[in-house]
């Protein structure tokens, strides 16, 4: 007379266990290749040793519409999203995001320099975009030193590989065109500036391979099919790293910098858990062994010191006034009101 009970409590215990391992699950979403796995490495499987909670990861390439689908449908499929400068801003005014005072939860002043914390996201990386080509192929004395270098294919010839993405692209050009790094911000959003850069593009589309991932970026690059590229300094380590290449970063040609942040779904009911794995992913000392796979430089300042002489050799170093900031309110508000018709611009430029 006792066993119906007794299936009851099991069944029960049961689901109160599922439950429980649902709660203790936290889905994030990156751009996966390398640059995730290092985050598996030094922050995923650390952070679940840690607290217990266990981190699934998907990918995604930066499309916000795969954000507005989940959140139309109320069908949540991630937790923490990693984004760029535009899609948090963007995401935040959609409403995507949710809005969270990480000032209150994490010491602001160690990410002062990179412009600090959004209304929705927290920066943990910087991911410079550079002028990349292959040393084993190109030596010291015939390698380009500058994007007008790289425009030159009488000079320089044979294909370049660029980024399927204006933003990034439309700076490079300007660049290019004369336009000091530091100055791309006002070049871009001043009158006839967007104009400027597809001209700029438009003297060097025959030669180009346009990249749509991080990783068909540096294939490119090492089976030749480029002879120089746009790429994302993580990516080339990790390429260096482990094809044992020499591919050379040109910092001194100007660059631009992402700032990558994490932000929480908006409704999602794993928010507690999603706020600590971004809390944890900032700290200096967990920032520190991702920088030490990766390459990529910390928005923490705090991490810096804790960095290895040989990583800190990495970074962009005495070249920092050669990068163009990604961020700044004229910067995000001009792609916020512009972003989509340049968008759809760029994608009819590319296909004629």
């Amino acid at each position: 007379m006792f066993r119906k009970p007794a299936v009851g409590i099991a069944l029960a215990v049961a689901f109160m266990g599922a439950a429980a391992q649902a709660q203790q699950t936290v889905t994030i979403v990156n751009q996966g290749g390398a640059p995730a796995e290092a985050q598996r490495v030094a922050v995923f499987e650390p952070f679940s040793r840690e607290t217990g909670i266990r981190v699934v990861v998907d990918t995604y390439n930066q499309e916000l519409a795969r954000l507005r689908s989940q959140i139309e449908t109320k069908n949540l499929i991630w937790d923490v999203v990693s984004l760029n400068p535009i899609n948090e801003a963007a995401g935040c005014e959609e409403g995507l995001l949710e809005k969270i005072d990480w000032k209150s939860m994490v010491d602001p002043r160690p990410f002062a320099a990179v412009g600090g914390f959004g209304e929705c996201g927290a920066p943990y990386l910087i991911s410079p975009g550079v002028m990349v080509y292959d040393a084993d192929r190109i030596s010291a004395d015939r390698a380009p030193k500058s994007w007008t270098d790289f425009w030159d294919v009488a000079k320089f010839p044979g294909k370049r590989g660029l980024l399927y993405q204006p933003d990034q692209m439309l700076e490079v050009a300007l660049i290019a065109d004369g336009v000091l790094p530091p100055d791309v911000p006002k070049a871009l959003t001043a009158p006839g500036g967007v104009d400027r850069a597809f001209r700029k593009l438009a003297e060097i589309k025959p030669h180009v391979r346009w990249w749509r991932s991080g990783d068909e970026s540096m294939q490119l690059i090492m089976t030749g099919e480029v002879e120089m590229g746009y790429g994302w300094q993580g990516r080339v380590n990790a390429a260096n790293a482990a094809n044992k290449r020499n591919l050379k970063i040109v910092w001194p040609a100007g660059y631009v910098n992402a700032i990558i942040y994490l932000g929480v779904m908006k409704g999602t009911p794993r928010k507690a858990d999603a706020i600590k794995l971004i809390q944890y992913n900032l700290a200096a000392n967990t920032l520190a062994r991702y920088a030490e796979i990766m390459g990529l430089p910390p928005a923490n300042a705090d991490t810096y010191p804790l960095l290895s002489e040989s990583k800190r050799a990495d970074l962009p170093g005495q070249y920092l006034d050669r990068g163009m900031m990604q961020g700044g309110q004229l910067y995000i508000n001009f792609w916020l009101d512009n972003g989509d018709a340049i968008r759809q611009r760029f994608a009819t430029f590319v296909a004629q």
